[in-house]
């Protein structure tokens, strides 16, 4: 991702070498005007390139023809640039950086103006030449931007892959340089400061707060040496004190700065920028003092600079707000495009978290998490109608498998709870209409589960999870009150690596039987209105395979699982808002007795 990165800045690069090779062209056409003017051509010019009169006229007639054919043809692409996923601003830079449109317009105004200046006051034979010369540049570089541009809008997915790349590299940009700025801001500060964490004394019984200087603003850095400074005022303070009542002397802590902002945060009225902890209460003169430097220490942007988050968001909100449009307009296509390009930018950005060593606090991490956060509120719009419903399932099963090849188990989990999300929604509040998208949903997830990329660097890590995210759809089933359904998803979960039988995947398969298994007696036993009867949904969830496998699948349940927040269901459950202990593991114990009970095989004691 390094090097991916490293193109983000190509285009601004680029604009600034066109300038200042077209500007040198100039200069040099202008002074070649100047020096034939004034002393006349060359006699081979006049014997082989001679123009007839008016030529230079003609010349600079063509070239305008030529500009306004450009300018109009930019126009017109322009008009595109309304509809999704071009509507951002970093995708219409990459666009118009792909065409070459910079190199035409610097280019083409140039070589207007030289022929302006050789039509007018400069005119000789040279001029000539040099005007054609420019003409000739201008012609080129128009075909090159409408060839490439034709091309663009030909090939829609050449389209999203020039978007899509522009935007990870844009965002990913974006994160370098908060991670940076708040890495260079921290280095002159972690000898002054304490964190949180390595705060352990117990005798710190005052802090004062101190607020951010102002609310709405951009921090771009916090000064070191106004923090040294406030630092030398609480120890001259605290000597003071001591050499004024002997008494209190000795023992004491020094005095501890806790930094709550960092750089490229936006402050919030009321929020705090600075903690002073320390084992006595502060005079107000030196309260005052220090609150003063500290909030001097703190560096604001101009009032109308944005973070970086927020530039995100903005464009990020115009493609989502895209997807919506397009969604109840019913050009579904569009929608499942953007979408895709949504899932791709929000890949992009989690995995260069993930290689980004040196970001600050998981900040990669965190942007990662905002725009999944933006497919999350997409999502909300599932139910608008069967077809849309099917394009987010697409969506979600396309998003997935990608993100099996970057073994981050994180994002498999990002991405499999967009299944179980649209599964709750899908059977709580879905009508008729949509009955088939649960067996849709149920076959896409076995398919993902059992589906393994040899390139992954953790090559299980969507098997388990998917394993686990079945265990999820069959407990959402029963909290829908769809026991058909559950039995769908159950039975489904228990033909999972069938073939495999001694395998990992199928013991983590039995794991998932014995907790809902477990939890179907739970809800028996607390006379939940969740609970279903049907004895061939307690069959599909009865534990399979010897003593030793069953016992195994126990462990596994114990020793923590991917994915499924089984620990959490009996909490989530509890409506009544009473403290209790947890019952639901004693279920899971007596689930293993009973397939313990049915069990047949080797394994078994003698």
């Amino acid at each position: 991702m390094r090097g991916k990165r490293g193109v983000a800045d190509a285009p601004g690069g680029a604009w600034w070498r066109e300038v200042t090779i077209v500007a040198c062209a100039l200069l040099l056409s202008v002074v070649l005007l100047i020096v034939f003017h004034s002393a006349g051509d060359a006699a081979w010019v006049h014997r082989y390139l001679s123009p007839v009169a008016g030529s230079d006229a003609a010349i600079w007639q063509v070239q305008t023809t030529f500009l306004s054919v450009g300018f109009a043809g930019l126009t017109i692409a322009a008009q595109l640039f309304a509809e999704a996923p071009l509507a951002i601003g970093t995708s219409r830079k990459r666009v118009l950086a792909y065409i070459g449109a910079s190199w035409f317009v610097t280019a083409g105004l140039a070589g207007n103006a030289v022929m302006a200046l050789e039509s007018i006051w400069l005119q000789s034979a040279t001029g000539v030449v040099i005007a054609f010369a420019w003409l000739a540049a201008t012609a080129v570089l128009l075909m090159v931007s409408t060839s490439r541009l034709a091309h663009l809008f030909g090939h829609p997915s050449r389209l999203d892959e020039v978007v899509r790349s522009s935007l990870i590299e844009t965002l990913s940009d974006r994160l370098d340089r908060v991670a940076r700025r708040y890495s260079d801001a921290r280095t002159g500060l972690e000898e002054l400061l304490t964190s949180d964490s390595s705060r352990t004394s117990t005798r710190s019984i005052s802090t004062l707060y101190v607020p951010v200087p102002q609310a709405g603003r951009v921090i771009r850095a916090i000064d070191p040496d106004a923090v040294r400074q406030a630092i030398a005022s609480l120890d001259s303070s605290e000597t003071e004190r001591d050499r004024s009542d002997p008494a209190l002397s000795g023992g004491d802590d020094p005095p501890q700065i806790v930094l709550d902002v960092r750089p490229g945060d936006r402050t919030r009225l009321g929020a705090t920028a600075f903690r002073i902890v320390t084992s006595n209460r502060l005079d107000d003169a030196a309260a005052v003092r220090a609150v003063e430097l500290l909030q001097s220490s703190i560096e604001l942007e101009p009032p109308e600079a944005a973070t970086a988050y927020e530039e995100t968001e903005h464009e990020i909100a115009t493609l989502t707000d895209a997807i919506g449009t397009s969604l109840r307009s019913g050009a579904l296509a569009t929608a499942e495009r953007a979408l895709e390009l949504l899932g791709h930018i929000a890949q992009g950005v989690w995995m260069a978290g993930l290689d980004r060593a040196d970001a600050a606090e998981g900040t990669s991490l965190t942007r990662g998490s905002g725009l999944l956060q933006s497919i999350v509120e997409v999502e909300q719009d599932v139910l608008l109608s069967p077809q849309v419903a099917e394009v987010f399932v697409t969506a979600t099963t396309t998003r997935t498998l990608e993100a099996a090849a970057t073994g981050s188990g994180g994002y498999i989990d990002e991405c499999l709870r967009s299944f179980t999300r649209q599964w709750q929604d899908i059977l709580s509040r879905g009508g008729p209409e949509f009955d088939a998208l649960p067996v849709r949903i149920v076959a896409c997830v076995q398919n993902l589960t059992l589906y393994s990329d040899p390139s992954a660097s953790e090559t299980h890590a969507l098997r388990s999870r998917g394993t686990w995210a079945m265990v999820e759809l069959v407990k959402l089933a029963l909290d829908a009150r769809r026991p058909e359904i559950a039995k769908l998803a159950a039975d489904a979960l228990r033909r999972l690596f069938e073939l495999e039988p001694d395998g990992p995947a199928r013991s983590e398969v039995r794991a998932g039987l014995l907790v809902l298994s477990g939890w179907l007696a739970y809800l028996a036993d607390a006379d939940d209105e969740r609970y279903s009867p049907d004895p061939d949904l307690a069959a599909a969830l009865v534990s399979d395979g010897s003593w030793d496998d069953i016992l195994a699948a126990r462990e596994v349940v114990d020793g923590g699982t991917p994915f499924s927040r089984w620990d959490r269901w009996e909490t989530d459950s509890t409506s009544t808002g009473r403290v209790q202990s947890s019952a639901l593991p004693g279920f899971i114990d007596r689930a293993r007795d009973a397939a313990l009970a049915g069990s047949s095989g080797d394994g078994q004691p003698r």
